[in-house]
């Protein structure tokens, strides 16, 4: 009989009704099918562990005169977290590899000699009501066959799995956490990601505001309308009189810039160029290759790789993040404008539709 067809028959069959109808029903069957004679030398049972004042162990499985695991029954039903300690404790004293604590019906698989809790040292739990078949059957072999726990294969295995595990708790802890730290303060790179993604599913480009508001649970708000080129504007404030022959100085720091309708704050004309890419960039994802071919007399003015530029602009230049594109920024103030409305020029829309504001 296999060890799967053993299994069926102990899934239709009543429950044992004490520990020790469980030993004989269920746990030696199943031994028996993983190499081990339960009649034989090399399964003990009330084996007398843990030294003066220790206990007995329900079942030794021994070869070659070493005790490769021990097994602790209990009766069917019962709750069997307070006797990991007990187990434990038996294993640890003997030098196993692997214990057992379980109700034939469900088993508890520990390596005893790991560091931790008693409960964080469980590597596996097997229900032979409640898991697949052929799990069951693989996972009784891979830990408790007489073949994997003699050459070492069960306790190596067993020990992946545990550590495995033990990642899989940290990750389910750590995830959340960074994710609320991205949403509560999110990056360019997450902003421009989900930009990319709505616009090619639904053809509409949020602002920045509205993906950063989509992130953080809050209601979505309008964008900004652009301002109507046909309304009258309003009168200028008027300009403090200056001395005879003297021009008025005007601020070379920009402060914002407003593009489509839309204001930015920036601190610089560096600013003012990478923020006209940054939304060149939302609005003609997927033809930004064009960007490439926006260039001087000799050198580009975007590249896949800073090495194109000339010698300074491979020093100073903006690498965006979406694309992987670089963009080279040595140039004065009245140059990287220039370039801001080339751009703009390139992908179709109207110079004038960047605005730079002053102190």
């Amino acid at each position: 009989m296999s060890l799967q067809e053993r299994l069926e028959i102990i899934r239709s069959s009543p429950a044992p009704r004490g520990e020790e109808q469980a030993k004989f029903q269920i746990i030696a069957p199943i031994l028996h099918n993983l190499g081990w004679d339960p009649a034989g030398p090399e399964v003990l049972y009330e084996l007398a562990v843990g030294g003066k004042g220790g206990g007995r162990a329900d079942i030794a499985l021994k070869s070659s005169g070493r005790v490769e695991a021990l097994i602790e029954a209990k009766a069917p039903g019962l709750d069997l977290e307070g006797h990991v300690g007990q187990v434990i404790g038996y294993a640890f004293y003997e030098g196993v590899d692997i214990c057992v604590l379980t109700t034939g019906l469900e088993w508890w698989l520990f390596l005893p000699r790991e560091k931790g809790r008693p409960m964080a040292c469980r590597f596996a739990v097997l229900s032979i009501h409640d898991d697949p078949l052929e799990q069951l059957v693989e996972d009784f072999h891979a830990f408790l066959s007489k073949a994997t726990l003699v050459n070492g294969e069960a306790e190596r295995r067993a020990k992946a799995v545990l550590e495995a595990s033990r990642e899989a708790a940290r990750l389910n802890q750590e995830i959340p956490r960074i994710w609320t730290d991205m949403v509560r303060a999110p990056d360019e790179e997450l902003v421009e990601l989900l930009s990319k993604r709505i616009y090619e599913q639904v053809n509409l480009r949020p602002t920045r505001d509205q993906v950063v508001a989509a992130l953080q649970g809050s209601s979505v708000p309008s964008a900004p309308v652009p301002a109507d080129p046909s309304a009258p504007t309003p009168p200028a404030a008027p300009t403090k009189p200056t001395a005879p022959g003297r021009t008025p100085r005007r601020s070379t720091k920009p402060v914002a810039m407003v593009l489509w309708g839309e204001r930015h704050e920036v601190q610089s004309h560096v600013d003012v160029l990478k923020t006209v890419i940054d939304r060149l960039y939302e609005r003609h994802t997927s033809e930004w290759d064009r960007v490439l071919e926006v260039r001087g007399h000799k050198n580009p003015y975007a590249a896949r790789d800073p090495q194109m530029f000339k010698p300074d602009g491979r020093k100073y230049n903006y690498r965006h993040l979406a694309s992987g594109y670089y963009f080279d920024l040595w140039h004065n103030a009245d140059a990287l404008q220039r370039r801001a409305r080339q751009f703009l020029v390139h992908f179709g829309h109207d110079p004038s539709d960047l605005e730079v504001l002053y102190d």
